[in-house]
């Protein structure tokens, strides 16, 4: 960070030394700030980067899951937060709402989405869960007391109740998601995962 810095403040120099009188003057304390979110920003990218694959899912049901974000999205409120999963045609929606006003609005603007054959919306009202640790930390909890890690399964812990989703290769794997999330504390379990199809 020192270097980058330093760096910053000599090549300022060096074009105030050079006659540039284009370049504005500015204070020691603004470089060091542009240098430091700079080095952020990279920082932060390179961590996001060196995450993701370069390949974008295309599938049927990622398209499906895009179309449904976007409807949700153009509702706002705690909807627009609402996360949408779709697994072999089977949309879900899991998230918080604030009235009954809005379940119903959920409802009409998940419907008809196309690549969606059937839609499930898991839906808690906002403020209503116990917090004895948070959602995040349930849901981690949950995850590592399966000992199932695979990206076909998602867990979403929401005021304190589990929602699972997703694909596993046996009855005894499903079980034991839902025994986890049982005994990890959540006051209510969800469990729609579902068995891999062969082929």
């Amino acid at each position: 960070m020192r270097k980058l810095c330093l760096t910053a403040l000599y090549c300022l120099l060096a074009l105030c030394l050079c006659g540039c009188s284009v370049l504005p003057i500015l204070a020691v304390g603004d470089v060091l700030s542009v240098a430091e979110a700079g080095k952020t920003g990279f920082d932060m990218a390179a961590g996001i980067n060196s995450r993701q694959s370069l390949s974008q899912d295309t599938s049927d049901d990622a398209q499906a899951e895009a179309r449904l974000r976007a409807r949700l999205h153009a509702q706002g409120g705690l909807l627009a937060q609402a996360t949408p999963h779709v697994t072999q045609g089977h949309g879900y929606v899991v998230g918080t709402y604030s009235n009954p006003k809005d379940l119903e609005r959920a409802r009409l603007a998940t419907s008809g989405v196309k690549g969606v054959h059937k839609m499930t919306l898991c839906l808690f009202r906002a403020g209503s869960g116990r917090h004895y640790v948070t959602d995040g930390e349930l849901r981690d909890n949950i995850l590592r007391m399966s000992g199932i890690r695979t990206r076909e399964v998602r867990v979403q812990v929401v005021e304190g109740n589990a929602v699972l989703l997703g694909v596993v290769r046996s009855n005894a794997e499903r079980q034991r998601l839902d025994d986890s999330a049982h005994d990890a504390g959540a006051s209510s379990v969800r469990n729609y995962v579902l068995l891999k199809t062969p082929g």
